[in-house]
């Protein structure tokens, strides 16, 4: 399945505007919606090596490694659970810098909020890594891993579920948007599900539409034959134009 993917993968080189997804930066206050009944998670690009926040306003939590839970306490009133409706200051230190996140407790799922490393280490660590490579490798690497669902710390990741309307014939939820910051690349995964009573082929030019993405630069569809209402995913690629001096001094390559 995994080289159908790839092989089938649609390159189309244009160019044009795109924007990153952000994670929370350091040192700079940043109100954020958490569950308020579900336990969240702070994700640190590096190593975590302190939590701190007011048990006194409904929080607790603990870190381990790069990774850290938070949970707003309830409160036990006339038979029901009350949680808190105020939002807390959360403080994390991550590779040595504080990141203080305002936490505003919503009724929504569980909530993952990554830090984002300073902006000059993260597009140094993005150039390192796909410098002298051609960009039809660059957005095949991005895919490889998207499909493997890991990425390096200095990716920008946003998870968050939003409804797409692209056809009649599909339900698309664009479910991860994926940003490379240096390199003007950006990646959505969608899921699609077929709303058809038969068989469905999808093909890359389907999801050629400025709804899905612009400008793409590729689309890649893990599984081309749908069953009625069976589900796959796609993944499209988006790339922003960087100046050539830029490119010329990273030495990145486009054959």
């Amino acid at each position: 399945m995994r080289k159908k993917l790839f092989a089938a993968c649609c390159l189309l080189l244009t160019a044009g505007p795109a924007l990153a997804g952000e994670g929370v930066p350091a040192e700079v206050p940043t109100m954020v919606e958490l569950s308020a009944q579900e336990i969240n998670r702070i994700v640190c690009p590096g190593h975590m090596s302190d939590l701190l926040f007011s048990e006194e306003k409904g929080l607790t939590g603990h870190f381990s490694g790069n990774n850290a839970f938070i949970k707003f306490t309830a409160e036990e009133v006339g038979g029901k659970l009350k949680y808190s409706k105020e939002p807390s200051e959360i403080y994390a230190v991550c590779n040595g810098s504080v990141y203080t996140i305002i936490g505003a407790p919503a009724e929504i799922n569980a909530v993952t909020v990554r830090l984002a490393l300073p902006k000059s280490e993260t597009v140094e660590k993005n150039i390192a890594r796909y410098k002298n490579m051609p960009l039809e490798k660059q957005a095949l690497q991005l895919i490889k891993e998207a499909y493997d669902g890991v990425f390096p710390s200095s990716y920008q990741v946003i998870d968050k579920t939003v409804q797409v309307h692209l056809c009649p014939d599909l339900e698309l939820v664009r479910q991860q948007v994926v940003g490379i910051e240096g390199l003007g690349l950006r990646l959505k995964a969608f899921k699609v599900t077929s709303r058809l009573a038969t068989a469905l082929e999808l093909t890359e030019k389907t999801f050629l539409s400025a709804a899905v993405g612009n400008p793409i630069l590729a689309v890649a569809i893990e599984q081309h034959n749908l069953k009625p209402k069976q589900s796959t995913r796609v993944f499209v690629v988006e790339q922003k134009d960087l100046p050539a001096n830029t490119m010329a001094a990273f030495g990145f390559g486009v054959e």
